[in-house]
Protein backbone atom coordinates (compact mmCIF):
# COMPACT_ATOMS: atom_id res chain seq x y z
CA UNK A 1 0.00 0.00 0.00
CA UNK A 2 2.86 2.37 0.79
CA UNK A 3 4.49 1.63 -2.59
CA UNK A 4 1.18 2.29 -4.34
CA UNK A 5 0.82 5.58 -2.47
CA UNK A 6 4.26 6.68 -3.62
CA UNK A 7 3.66 5.67 -7.23
CA UNK A 8 0.33 7.51 -7.37
CA UNK A 9 1.68 10.68 -5.74
CA UNK A 10 -0.14 10.22 -2.45
CA UNK A 11 1.78 11.01 0.76
CA UNK A 12 2.41 7.69 2.58
CA UNK A 13 1.55 7.30 6.24
CA UNK A 14 4.25 8.31 8.72
CA UNK A 15 6.34 5.20 9.49
CA UNK A 16 6.69 6.38 13.11
CA UNK A 17 2.92 6.04 13.61
CA UNK A 18 1.79 2.53 14.72
CA UNK A 19 -0.14 1.06 11.82
CA UNK A 20 -1.76 -2.30 11.02
CA UNK A 21 -3.96 -4.06 8.48
CA UNK A 22 -7.06 -5.87 9.72
CA UNK A 23 -9.26 -8.57 8.17
CA UNK A 24 -12.37 -10.50 9.29
CA UNK A 25 -11.67 -13.86 10.93
CA UNK A 26 -13.32 -16.48 13.11
CA UNK A 27 -13.66 -15.09 16.61
CA UNK A 28 -13.45 -11.48 15.45
CA UNK A 29 -11.23 -9.30 13.26
CA UNK A 30 -7.50 -9.98 13.41
CA UNK A 31 -4.39 -8.11 12.32
CA UNK A 32 -2.71 -9.41 9.17
CA UNK A 33 0.28 -7.05 8.99
CA UNK A 34 1.89 -4.41 11.23
CA UNK A 35 4.69 -1.88 10.87
CA UNK A 36 7.77 -1.60 13.08
CA UNK A 37 6.21 1.14 15.19
CA UNK A 38 3.33 -1.17 16.14
CA UNK A 39 5.68 -4.10 16.84
CA UNK A 40 7.45 -1.94 19.43
CA UNK A 41 4.25 -2.11 21.51
CA UNK A 42 4.04 -5.92 21.26
CA UNK A 43 1.43 -5.87 18.48
CA UNK A 44 2.06 -8.68 15.98
CA UNK A 45 0.17 -10.19 13.02
CA UNK A 46 -2.54 -12.62 14.10
CA UNK A 47 -3.48 -10.68 17.22
CA UNK A 48 -7.15 -10.06 17.86
CA UNK A 49 -8.20 -6.49 17.05
CA UNK A 50 -9.81 -5.99 20.44
CA UNK A 51 -6.58 -6.99 22.21
CA UNK A 52 -4.52 -4.72 19.96
CA UNK A 53 -6.88 -1.81 20.70
CA UNK A 54 -6.54 -2.48 24.40
CA UNK A 55 -2.74 -2.27 24.13
CA UNK A 56 -2.72 0.77 21.87
CA UNK A 57 -6.00 2.67 21.39
CA UNK A 58 -4.32 5.05 18.91
CA UNK A 59 -3.39 2.23 16.51
CA UNK A 60 -4.17 3.27 12.93
CA UNK A 61 -5.96 0.67 10.83
CA UNK A 62 -6.70 -0.08 7.20
CA UNK A 63 -8.61 -2.99 5.73
CA UNK A 64 -6.43 -5.78 4.33
CA UNK A 65 -6.81 -6.52 0.61
CA UNK A 66 -5.58 -10.08 0.02
CA UNK A 67 -6.54 -10.04 -3.67
CA UNK A 68 -4.37 -6.99 -4.26
CA UNK A 69 -1.61 -8.66 -2.26
CA UNK A 70 -1.78 -11.68 -4.57
CA UNK A 71 -1.63 -9.51 -7.70
CA UNK A 72 1.27 -7.51 -6.28
CA UNK A 73 3.18 -10.71 -5.46
CA UNK A 74 2.60 -12.04 -8.96
CA UNK A 75 3.87 -8.76 -10.45
CA UNK A 76 6.89 -8.97 -8.17
CA UNK A 77 7.56 -12.53 -9.33
CA UNK A 78 7.44 -11.40 -12.96
CA UNK A 79 9.89 -8.58 -12.15
CA UNK A 80 12.27 -11.12 -10.56
CA UNK A 81 12.65 -12.76 -13.97
CA UNK A 82 15.58 -10.36 -14.43
CA UNK A 83 17.55 -12.78 -12.24
CA UNK A 84 16.23 -16.09 -13.59
CA UNK A 85 13.42 -17.12 -15.96
CA UNK A 86 12.20 -19.70 -13.41
CA UNK A 87 10.19 -18.04 -10.64
CA UNK A 88 7.48 -19.73 -8.58
CA UNK A 89 4.83 -18.35 -6.24
CA UNK A 90 4.84 -20.19 -2.92
CA UNK A 91 2.11 -19.14 -0.54
CA UNK A 92 0.89 -15.60 0.14
CA UNK A 93 4.32 -14.04 0.78
CA UNK A 94 7.02 -16.29 -0.71
CA UNK A 95 8.88 -16.42 -3.99
CA UNK A 96 11.10 -19.33 -5.04
CA UNK A 97 13.74 -18.72 -7.71
CA UNK A 98 15.58 -21.52 -9.47
CA UNK A 99 18.97 -19.88 -10.08
CA UNK A 100 20.64 -22.90 -11.66
CA UNK A 101 22.97 -21.61 -14.38
CA UNK A 102 22.23 -17.95 -13.56
CA UNK A 103 24.28 -17.20 -10.43
CA UNK A 104 27.57 -16.64 -12.30
CA UNK A 105 26.02 -13.63 -14.04
CA UNK A 106 25.84 -11.86 -10.67
CA UNK A 107 29.13 -12.98 -9.18
CA UNK A 108 27.91 -16.22 -7.63
CA UNK A 109 25.01 -17.29 -5.43
CA UNK A 110 25.82 -14.81 -2.66
CA UNK A 111 26.11 -11.99 -5.18
CA UNK A 112 22.75 -12.82 -6.75
CA UNK A 113 21.02 -13.02 -3.34
CA UNK A 114 22.57 -9.69 -2.30
CA UNK A 115 21.56 -8.00 -5.56
CA UNK A 116 18.00 -9.29 -5.24
CA UNK A 117 17.69 -8.21 -1.60
CA UNK A 118 19.10 -4.74 -2.36
CA UNK A 119 16.74 -4.33 -5.29
CA UNK A 120 13.68 -5.22 -3.18
CA UNK A 121 14.82 -3.08 -0.24
CA UNK A 122 15.05 -0.10 -2.57
CA UNK A 123 11.38 -0.63 -3.38
CA UNK A 124 10.47 -0.34 0.30
CA UNK A 125 10.00 -4.08 0.86
CA UNK A 126 11.20 -6.04 3.87
CA UNK A 127 12.64 -9.35 2.67
CA UNK A 128 14.56 -12.34 3.95
CA UNK A 129 16.56 -14.37 1.47
CA UNK A 130 18.41 -17.67 1.60
CA UNK A 131 20.15 -19.81 -1.01
CA UNK A 132 20.03 -23.60 -0.73
CA UNK A 133 20.04 -26.65 -2.97
CA UNK A 134 16.50 -27.62 -1.89
CA UNK A 135 13.29 -25.61 -1.62
CA UNK A 136 12.46 -26.83 1.90
CA UNK A 137 15.93 -25.89 3.16
CA UNK A 138 15.78 -22.44 1.53
CA UNK A 139 12.38 -21.84 3.18
CA UNK A 140 13.71 -22.89 6.59
CA UNK A 141 16.91 -20.86 6.40
CA UNK A 142 15.13 -17.73 5.18
CA UNK A 143 13.09 -17.76 8.40
CA UNK A 144 15.27 -19.37 11.05
CA UNK A 145 18.87 -18.59 10.12
CA UNK A 146 21.33 -19.31 7.35
CA UNK A 147 24.37 -20.23 9.43
CA UNK A 148 22.94 -22.83 11.80
CA UNK A 149 23.04 -26.57 10.99
CA UNK A 150 19.68 -27.98 9.92
CA UNK A 151 19.49 -30.18 13.01
CA UNK A 152 19.70 -27.06 15.22
CA UNK A 153 16.71 -25.34 13.59
CA UNK A 154 13.35 -25.37 15.44
CA UNK A 155 10.71 -27.88 14.39
CA UNK A 156 8.63 -25.04 12.92
CA UNK A 157 11.31 -24.84 10.22
CA UNK A 158 9.80 -28.05 8.83
CA UNK A 159 6.83 -25.97 7.64
CA UNK A 160 4.34 -28.24 9.38
CA UNK A 161 0.92 -27.49 10.83
CA UNK A 162 1.06 -25.20 13.85
CA UNK A 163 -0.92 -27.68 15.96
CA UNK A 164 1.55 -30.48 15.20
CA UNK A 165 4.49 -28.17 15.94
CA UNK A 166 2.97 -27.23 19.31
CA UNK A 167 2.47 -30.93 20.11
CA UNK A 168 6.12 -31.72 19.33
CA UNK A 169 7.30 -28.87 21.53
CA UNK A 170 5.14 -30.07 24.44
CA UNK A 171 6.88 -33.46 24.18
CA UNK A 172 10.28 -31.79 24.32
CA UNK A 173 11.02 -32.22 20.62
CA UNK A 174 11.98 -28.61 20.03
CA UNK A 175 14.62 -29.02 17.32
CA UNK A 176 14.73 -30.91 14.05
CA UNK A 177 17.60 -33.01 15.38
CA UNK A 178 15.36 -34.23 18.25
CA UNK A 179 12.82 -35.45 15.73
CA UNK A 180 15.49 -37.08 13.54
CA UNK A 181 16.60 -39.36 16.34
CA UNK A 182 13.15 -40.95 16.62
CA UNK A 183 12.15 -43.93 14.45
CA UNK A 184 10.31 -42.73 11.33
CA UNK A 185 7.43 -45.14 11.89
CA UNK A 186 6.86 -43.76 15.39
CA UNK A 187 6.76 -40.22 14.08
CA UNK A 188 4.38 -41.23 11.30
CA UNK A 189 1.91 -42.94 13.68
CA UNK A 190 1.99 -40.10 16.20
CA UNK A 191 2.22 -37.02 13.99
CA UNK A 192 1.11 -38.14 10.53
CA UNK A 193 2.73 -38.81 7.18
CA UNK A 194 2.94 -35.08 6.38
CA UNK A 195 5.58 -34.60 9.10
CA UNK A 196 7.73 -37.37 7.60
CA UNK A 197 7.30 -35.86 4.11
CA UNK A 198 8.50 -32.46 5.32
CA UNK A 199 11.46 -34.03 7.07
CA UNK A 200 12.46 -35.96 3.93
CA UNK A 201 12.03 -32.84 1.76
CA UNK A 202 14.28 -30.85 4.06
CA UNK A 203 17.14 -33.35 3.79
CA UNK A 204 16.70 -34.07 0.09
CA UNK A 205 15.20 -37.55 0.44
CA UNK A 206 12.06 -36.46 -1.45
CA UNK A 207 11.84 -34.01 -4.34
CA UNK A 208 9.42 -31.09 -4.17
CA UNK A 209 7.58 -29.97 -7.33
CA UNK A 210 8.66 -26.68 -8.88
CA UNK A 211 5.95 -25.04 -10.98
CA UNK A 212 7.29 -21.88 -12.59
CA UNK A 213 5.01 -18.90 -13.00
CA UNK A 214 5.66 -19.04 -16.73
CA UNK A 215 7.32 -21.50 -19.04
CA UNK A 216 10.96 -20.83 -19.73
CA UNK A 217 11.27 -19.40 -23.26
CA UNK A 218 13.40 -21.29 -25.74
CA UNK A 219 14.43 -18.11 -27.54
CA UNK A 220 15.22 -14.98 -25.55
CA UNK A 221 17.67 -12.08 -25.50
CA UNK A 222 18.44 -9.59 -22.73
CA UNK A 223 20.29 -6.31 -22.45
CA UNK A 224 20.95 -4.15 -19.39
CA UNK A 225 22.73 -0.94 -18.39
CA UNK A 226 24.51 0.38 -15.33
CA UNK A 227 22.54 3.63 -15.74
CA UNK A 228 18.87 3.56 -16.79
CA UNK A 229 17.69 4.86 -20.16
CA UNK A 230 14.65 7.06 -20.62
CA UNK A 231 14.41 8.13 -24.26
CA UNK A 232 12.04 6.31 -26.58
CA UNK A 233 14.71 6.28 -29.26
CA UNK A 234 17.13 4.48 -26.94
CA UNK A 235 14.52 1.86 -26.09
CA UNK A 236 13.77 1.36 -29.78
CA UNK A 237 17.48 0.99 -30.59
CA UNK A 238 17.89 -1.60 -27.81
CA UNK A 239 14.84 -3.45 -29.10
CA UNK A 240 16.33 -3.51 -32.59
CA UNK A 241 19.54 -5.00 -31.21
CA UNK A 242 17.60 -7.68 -29.32
CA UNK A 243 15.51 -8.47 -32.41
CA UNK A 244 18.66 -9.02 -34.49
CA UNK A 245 20.11 -11.36 -31.88
CA UNK A 246 16.82 -13.21 -31.44
CA UNK A 247 16.19 -13.64 -35.16
CA UNK A 248 19.70 -15.02 -35.50
CA UNK A 249 18.84 -17.77 -33.03
CA UNK A 250 15.51 -18.38 -34.76
CA UNK A 251 17.20 -18.60 -38.15
CA UNK A 252 19.65 -21.25 -36.95
CA UNK A 253 16.68 -23.28 -35.68
CA UNK A 254 14.65 -22.74 -38.90
CA UNK A 255 11.88 -21.24 -36.77
CA UNK A 256 9.82 -18.07 -36.80
CA UNK A 257 8.13 -16.16 -34.00
CA UNK A 258 4.33 -16.20 -33.75
CA UNK A 259 4.01 -14.60 -30.29
CA UNK A 260 6.59 -12.45 -28.55
CA UNK A 261 6.81 -10.33 -25.43
CA UNK A 262 9.04 -7.35 -24.75
CA UNK A 263 9.77 -6.94 -21.03
CA UNK A 264 10.86 -3.51 -19.82
CA UNK A 265 12.26 -3.53 -16.27
CA UNK A 266 11.86 -0.13 -14.66
CA UNK A 267 14.22 1.23 -12.01
CA UNK A 268 11.44 1.25 -9.41
CA UNK A 269 10.93 -2.51 -9.81
CA UNK A 270 7.82 -2.30 -11.99
CA UNK A 271 7.63 -4.49 -15.08
CA UNK A 272 6.10 -3.35 -18.37
CA UNK A 273 4.94 -6.12 -20.73
CA UNK A 274 4.44 -5.43 -24.44
CA UNK A 275 2.88 -8.51 -26.10
CA UNK A 276 2.92 -9.06 -29.85
CA UNK A 277 0.95 -11.57 -31.95
CA UNK A 278 1.93 -12.10 -35.56
CA UNK A 279 -0.16 -13.31 -38.46
CA UNK A 280 2.53 -15.73 -39.59
CA UNK A 281 5.89 -16.96 -38.30
CA UNK A 282 8.34 -14.09 -38.66
CA UNK A 283 12.13 -14.01 -38.60
CA UNK A 284 12.65 -10.39 -39.71
CA UNK A 285 14.23 -8.08 -37.09
CA UNK A 286 13.23 -4.85 -38.88
CA UNK A 287 9.59 -5.89 -38.95
CA UNK A 288 9.59 -6.84 -35.26
CA UNK A 289 11.31 -3.59 -34.31
CA UNK A 290 8.71 -1.50 -36.15
CA UNK A 291 5.82 -3.34 -34.51
CA UNK A 292 7.23 -2.90 -31.00
CA UNK A 293 8.09 0.75 -31.73
CA UNK A 294 4.41 1.40 -32.46
CA UNK A 295 3.62 0.39 -28.87
CA UNK A 296 6.18 2.69 -27.24
CA UNK A 297 4.21 5.91 -27.78
CA UNK A 298 2.92 7.28 -24.48
CA UNK A 299 4.53 4.50 -22.45
CA UNK A 300 5.06 5.31 -18.75
CA UNK A 301 8.69 4.38 -18.10
CA UNK A 302 8.88 6.06 -14.69
CA UNK A 303 12.46 7.00 -13.76
CA UNK A 304 13.94 4.90 -16.54
CA UNK A 305 14.50 1.40 -17.88
CA UNK A 306 17.49 -0.56 -16.59
CA UNK A 307 16.92 -3.86 -18.39
CA UNK A 308 15.08 -5.09 -21.51
CA UNK A 309 14.28 -8.68 -22.39
CA UNK A 310 12.74 -9.99 -25.62
CA UNK A 311 11.18 -13.45 -25.45
CA UNK A 312 9.52 -15.72 -27.98
CA UNK A 313 6.38 -17.13 -26.37
CA UNK A 314 5.34 -19.22 -29.38
CA UNK A 315 7.49 -20.29 -32.31
CA UNK A 316 6.69 -22.26 -35.45
CA UNK A 317 8.56 -23.81 -38.33
CA UNK A 318 9.77 -21.16 -40.75
CA UNK A 319 10.92 -21.89 -44.30
CA UNK A 320 13.03 -19.02 -45.67
CA UNK A 321 11.81 -17.72 -49.03
CA UNK A 322 13.80 -16.08 -51.80
CA UNK A 323 12.68 -12.45 -51.79
CA UNK A 324 14.71 -10.88 -54.62
CA UNK A 325 13.48 -13.06 -57.51
CA UNK A 326 9.97 -14.40 -57.88
CA UNK A 327 8.53 -15.76 -61.12
CA UNK A 328 4.93 -16.82 -61.72
CA UNK A 329 4.95 -19.01 -64.85
CA UNK A 330 1.17 -19.08 -64.97
CA UNK A 331 0.69 -15.33 -64.94
CA UNK A 332 0.17 -13.29 -68.06
CA UNK A 333 2.82 -11.01 -69.55
CA UNK A 334 3.62 -8.10 -67.25
CA UNK A 335 1.58 -9.49 -64.35
CA UNK A 336 3.08 -8.69 -60.93
CA UNK A 337 3.50 -11.44 -58.34
CA UNK A 338 1.48 -10.87 -55.19
CA UNK A 339 3.56 -9.45 -52.34
CA UNK A 340 2.43 -11.90 -49.66
CA UNK A 341 5.15 -10.84 -47.20
CA UNK A 342 4.13 -7.19 -47.56
CA UNK A 343 0.50 -8.07 -46.92
CA UNK A 344 1.46 -9.93 -43.75
CA UNK A 345 3.43 -6.94 -42.50
CA UNK A 346 0.50 -4.62 -43.22
CA UNK A 347 -1.88 -6.89 -41.32
CA UNK A 348 0.43 -6.97 -38.29
CA UNK A 349 0.68 -3.16 -38.27
CA UNK A 350 -3.09 -2.72 -38.58
CA UNK A 351 -3.63 -5.11 -35.68
CA UNK A 352 -1.27 -3.11 -33.49
CA UNK A 353 -3.18 0.11 -34.27
CA UNK A 354 -6.75 -1.18 -34.45
CA UNK A 355 -6.76 -4.32 -32.33
CA UNK A 356 -6.60 -7.98 -33.28
CA UNK A 357 -10.37 -8.38 -33.74
CA UNK A 358 -10.57 -5.45 -36.19
CA UNK A 359 -8.63 -7.16 -39.00
CA UNK A 360 -10.23 -10.34 -40.31
CA UNK A 361 -11.08 -12.11 -43.54
CA UNK A 362 -14.45 -13.46 -44.69
CA UNK A 363 -14.47 -17.17 -45.45
CA UNK A 364 -17.33 -19.04 -47.17
CA UNK A 365 -19.38 -21.39 -44.97
CA UNK A 366 -21.65 -24.23 -46.03
CA UNK A 367 -25.02 -22.52 -45.56
CA UNK A 368 -27.92 -21.46 -47.80
CA UNK A 369 -28.83 -18.57 -45.50
CA UNK A 370 -26.93 -15.36 -46.35
CA UNK A 371 -26.30 -14.48 -42.69
CA UNK A 372 -24.57 -17.84 -42.24
CA UNK A 373 -22.76 -18.03 -45.58
CA UNK A 374 -19.57 -16.37 -44.30
CA UNK A 375 -17.54 -16.14 -41.12
CA UNK A 376 -14.67 -14.00 -39.84
CA UNK A 377 -11.31 -15.80 -39.71
CA UNK A 378 -7.64 -14.91 -39.42
CA UNK A 379 -6.78 -12.89 -42.53
CA UNK A 380 -3.86 -15.10 -43.56
CA UNK A 381 -5.01 -18.47 -42.26
CA UNK A 382 -5.52 -21.38 -44.63
CA UNK A 383 -9.08 -22.08 -45.77
CA UNK A 384 -10.84 -24.92 -43.98
CA UNK A 385 -11.30 -27.86 -46.35
CA UNK A 386 -14.92 -28.24 -47.38
CA UNK A 387 -15.96 -24.91 -45.86
CA UNK A 388 -17.85 -23.89 -49.00
CA UNK A 389 -19.55 -27.25 -49.57
CA UNK A 390 -23.20 -28.22 -49.23
CA UNK A 391 -24.53 -25.38 -51.34
CA UNK A 392 -22.83 -22.33 -49.82
CA UNK A 393 -23.15 -19.43 -52.24
CA UNK A 394 -20.87 -16.61 -51.11
CA UNK A 395 -20.81 -14.70 -54.40
CA UNK A 396 -23.43 -12.89 -56.52
CA UNK A 397 -26.34 -14.88 -57.95
CA UNK A 398 -27.35 -14.42 -61.57
CA UNK A 399 -30.56 -12.39 -61.91
CA UNK A 400 -30.57 -11.19 -58.29
CA UNK A 401 -27.11 -10.09 -57.11
CA UNK A 402 -26.30 -10.18 -53.42
CA UNK A 403 -25.62 -6.88 -51.62
CA UNK A 404 -22.15 -6.15 -50.30
CA UNK A 405 -23.56 -4.98 -46.98
CA UNK A 406 -25.86 -7.20 -44.92
CA UNK A 407 -27.63 -6.24 -41.73
CA UNK A 408 -26.47 -8.08 -38.64
CA UNK A 409 -29.99 -9.49 -38.36
CA UNK A 410 -32.88 -9.25 -40.87
CA UNK A 411 -35.17 -6.37 -39.83
CA UNK A 412 -38.95 -6.95 -40.00
CA UNK A 413 -40.81 -4.55 -42.30
CA UNK A 414 -44.43 -4.02 -43.32
CA UNK A 415 -45.21 -4.80 -46.97
CA UNK A 416 -48.13 -5.20 -49.37
CA UNK A 417 -48.28 -7.10 -52.66
CA UNK A 418 -50.65 -7.24 -55.56
CA UNK A 419 -50.95 -11.01 -55.24
CA UNK A 420 -49.75 -13.71 -52.90
CA UNK A 421 -46.91 -14.69 -55.26
CA UNK A 422 -45.95 -11.22 -56.51
CA UNK A 423 -43.21 -8.83 -55.44
CA UNK A 424 -43.81 -6.13 -52.82
CA UNK A 425 -45.56 -2.98 -54.07
CA UNK A 426 -45.13 -0.92 -50.93
CA UNK A 427 -42.69 -1.16 -48.01
CA UNK A 428 -43.62 0.67 -44.81
CA UNK A 429 -45.92 2.93 -46.87
CA UNK A 430 -43.30 3.79 -49.52
CA UNK A 431 -44.00 2.96 -53.17
CA UNK A 432 -41.70 0.59 -55.02
CA UNK A 433 -40.40 1.96 -58.34
CA UNK A 434 -38.20 -0.94 -59.45
CA UNK A 435 -38.07 -4.60 -58.49
CA UNK A 436 -35.87 -7.58 -59.50
CA UNK A 437 -36.32 -11.21 -58.52
CA UNK A 438 -37.34 -13.42 -56.94
CA UNK A 439 -34.55 -15.71 -55.72
CA UNK A 440 -35.83 -18.70 -53.75
CA UNK A 441 -33.66 -19.98 -50.84
CA UNK A 442 -34.87 -23.24 -49.41
CA UNK A 443 -34.38 -24.34 -45.79
CA UNK A 444 -31.20 -26.20 -44.91
CA UNK A 445 -32.34 -29.79 -44.63
CA UNK A 446 -29.23 -30.88 -42.67
CA UNK A 447 -29.93 -28.49 -39.76
CA UNK A 448 -32.34 -29.47 -36.96
CA UNK A 449 -34.08 -26.09 -36.63
CA UNK A 450 -37.23 -25.44 -38.67
CA UNK A 451 -36.62 -22.42 -40.95
CA UNK A 452 -39.12 -21.40 -43.61
CA UNK A 453 -38.25 -20.88 -47.26
CA UNK A 454 -37.41 -17.34 -48.39
CA UNK A 455 -38.09 -15.38 -51.61
CA UNK A 456 -35.56 -12.52 -52.05
CA UNK A 457 -36.16 -9.33 -54.11
CA UNK A 458 -33.98 -6.35 -54.98
CA UNK A 459 -36.21 -3.28 -54.85
CA UNK A 460 -35.80 0.49 -55.34
CA UNK A 461 -38.29 2.67 -53.47
CA UNK A 462 -39.55 6.20 -54.20
CA UNK A 463 -36.61 7.73 -52.31
CA UNK A 464 -34.08 5.88 -54.50
CA UNK A 465 -33.00 3.50 -51.75
CA UNK A 466 -32.01 0.08 -53.14
CA UNK A 467 -32.58 -2.70 -50.60
CA UNK A 468 -32.62 -6.49 -50.48
CA UNK A 469 -35.85 -7.83 -48.96
CA UNK A 470 -37.33 -11.26 -48.56
CA UNK A 471 -40.65 -12.86 -47.80
CA UNK A 472 -40.42 -15.69 -45.29
CA UNK A 473 -42.73 -18.63 -45.89
CA UNK A 474 -44.65 -19.82 -48.96
CA UNK A 475 -46.76 -17.39 -51.02
CA UNK A 476 -49.97 -19.06 -49.77
CA UNK A 477 -49.21 -17.60 -46.34
CA UNK A 478 -49.99 -14.09 -47.66
CA UNK A 479 -53.66 -14.81 -48.17
CA UNK A 480 -56.09 -13.45 -50.78
CA UNK A 481 -55.65 -9.79 -49.79
CA UNK A 482 -51.97 -9.81 -50.70
CA UNK A 483 -51.06 -8.17 -47.39
CA UNK A 484 -48.61 -9.90 -45.11
CA UNK A 485 -47.84 -9.29 -41.46
CA UNK A 486 -44.69 -7.51 -40.28
CA UNK A 487 -43.22 -10.83 -39.19
CA UNK A 488 -43.21 -12.20 -42.78
CA UNK A 489 -41.31 -9.52 -44.74
CA UNK A 490 -37.75 -8.49 -43.79
CA UNK A 491 -35.02 -6.16 -44.99
CA UNK A 492 -31.71 -8.02 -45.14
CA UNK A 493 -29.24 -5.68 -46.85
CA UNK A 494 -28.59 -2.53 -48.88
CA UNK A 495 -26.80 -1.94 -52.20
CA UNK A 496 -25.52 1.58 -51.40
Amino acid sequence: MRRHDRHTGRTPDDEAVPFALVAPAAGGPRLTAVNDAARAYGIVPGKNLADARAILPALRLRAAEPERDARALEALAAACSRYTPKVMLDGPADLVLDITGCAHLFGGEAGLAAALATHLHQQGLTVRTAVASRQAEAWARARFGTDRPLAELPVRALRIDEGIAAGLIRLGLRRIGDLQRLPRETVRRRFGRATIDRLEALFGEMAEPFVALREQPRFAATIGWAEPIGRTGDIEAATADLAVRLCGELGHACAGARRLELLLFRVDGMLIRLPLRLARPVCAPDHLTRLFAMQLDGLDIGFGIERIRLEVIEAAAFVPAQADLRVDLGAGPGAAAPDEAGLTKLIDQLRIRLGRAAVTRLEPVASHLPERAQRHVDPVSAAVPGSASKGARPGPVTGCPRPLRLLARPRPIGASTGSGEGPPLRLDGRSILEVHGPERIEPEWWRPENVAARDYWRVVDERGLCTWVFREGTPEDAGESGRTSRSCWHVHGTFQ
